[in-house]
Order: structure tokens, then sequence, then C-alpha cells
């Protein structure tokens, strides 16, 4: 039987000795560390492709960048936080900074939505503002999930293409969950905890890298196939995505239909 107490009291004794130790195993293969850059740059990509949304052109849409940048770039400091995460061997942590950085990515959103439809003079809408002043948590996806839902853009994809996105984005959310709770198995039975995984963190583990690598691009990719549904005019804006971003952001079916969304 592994000797997970003795183990994990070593590791505390010597915790950046551990991590460093940690993340020269991971960089060790050049093929890791080139995933790691990867993850980096699609970071990057998203927060470009997002701030697209202040140059898009109609009198409907608010493009004042005020919650982009006090609330929208809280969520790429959350995927650079898994990233190193990742590389240092705490798979679980990881995981938990995804789960952040996904619900503050679509209240971000749903607060633009806000302001585009419920505009204060002299200020913000009341969601962001309270919010912003500390005096309100960040909403739940209960208050967000049927809010976004609604909004036609996202009722016209739903009805053109026949998927659910929001409920997509939902469930990704709730797998993330998980990690940030603990739970030991996720609901399809995926080990989450320390001791289910590595027994110990942090400690490399290939299977668990690879996961977290596709964790981490499917939270990236949703965030953006959000943005775009709800505003389509998005990927217009100049500037707003690179030929690479086309095969991060936008993988695969859903993200070239997403791409396609007028």
């Amino acid at each position: 039987m592994t000797p997970y107490w003795s183990s994990t009291s070593e590791i505390c004794r010597n915790i950046r000795k551990r991590c460093c130790s940690t993340y020269e195993t991971t960089v060790s293969d050049p093929v890791r560390a080139s995933v790691l850059d990867m993850l980096g740059e699609t970071a990057a990509e998203l927060e470009a492709f997002v701030r697209g949304y202040e140059s898009i052109v109609d009198p409907s849409i608010d493009t004042d960048d005020e919650i982009l940048n006090w609330a929208f770039s809280e969520t790429t400091a959350d995927v650079c936080s898994a990233i190193w995460l990742l590389a240092s061997g705490f798979y679980k942590g990881s995981a938990s900074s995804l789960r952040s950085a996904l619900d503050i990515s679509t209240a971000s959103l749903y607060f633009q939505i806000r302001e585009n439809n419920e505009p204060r003079s002299g200020g913000y809408n009341k969601f962001f503002s309270s919010w912003d002043a500390g005096t309100r948590d960040t909403p739940n996806w209960g208050e967000m999930k049927p809010y976004i839902s609604s909004q036609p853009s996202v009722v016209r994809f739903k009805r053109n293409n026949g998927i659910d996105v929001v409920d997509e984005a939902y469930e990704h959310f709730r797998y993330l969950c998980a990690f940030a709770h603990t739970r030991a198995f996720a609901s399809n039975r995926d080990s989450i905890s320390a001791i289910n995984t590595t027994g110990v963190a942090p400690s490399f583990n290939e299977e668990y890298f690879q996961r977290g690598r596709d964790m981490t691009l499917k939270t990236m990719s949703l965030t953006a196939i959000l943005w775009k549904i709800a505003f389509p005019k998005i990927a217009s804006a100049p500037g707003a995505i690179g030929t690479d971003a086309h095969n991060t952001l936008f993988p695969d079916h859903l993200g070239q239909l997403a791409l396609n969304h007028k």
C-alpha cells in the first residue's frame, strides 16, 4: 500500500524542490513542452478574440471595455494558472482553475448582454456594478444560463443547428466542479482526487497531463464559441481571430458551426 501520508508530509517539507522537479519532468519531453506553449498561445488567442467585441460596429451593442477589463480578464489569468498547475503536476488544481475561468468568462458574457439590454444612465447595469463593487457574488448558472439562452442570436443558433451550446458549456462546468469540490470521481467515473490519481501532488503522470490538456482546450473553445454565438459579428472585428486559432478555439464541427453563425 502506498504510504500516502508520509509521502505527502515529505512533499510539504520540500515543496519548492518537488514542484520544480515535477515541472522539469513534464517539460523534459519536447512534445509536452510544445503542448504547454500551444496552450499559452491559445489563451492569448482567446483574449484577442473576445477583445474583438470592442470593434463591433452595431448601434445596439455597447462596445465599452469596462466589463472585459474587470471581469473577462480574470479568465486569462485563471487559464494561465491552470496551465502552470498542469505543468507542475497539480492536475486537480489545474482543473479547478479551469472551472473558475469558465465561470467568470460566462459571467462576463452575461454582464455584457445585460449591459446591452438594460443600460443605466451614468453607469453600468446593476448586475455588473454590484459585482464590481464587491457587494454581489458572481451570478450562478441558474441565473446566467436561461438569460444567455434566451438571447435571439443564441436561440437562432440552436434552432438552425439543433445544438444547445449553453447547455454544453454548463455540462462541462459541472464536470469541472467535481474537481473544485474534490469529489473522488466525476459522474463519468473519471478519477479526481489526488489519492485516486497520482497518489500525492505534485506528481507527473502522462495520462492526467493529456487529460488536462484536453480539458484546457475544451474550456477555451467553449468560451470562444459562447461569445461568438452570442455576438456573431465578433469574428468580423479587425484582428479578432488569427489563422492558428481556427484549429484551437474552433477545432471541430461545433466550432465551424459557430464561425459560420451570422
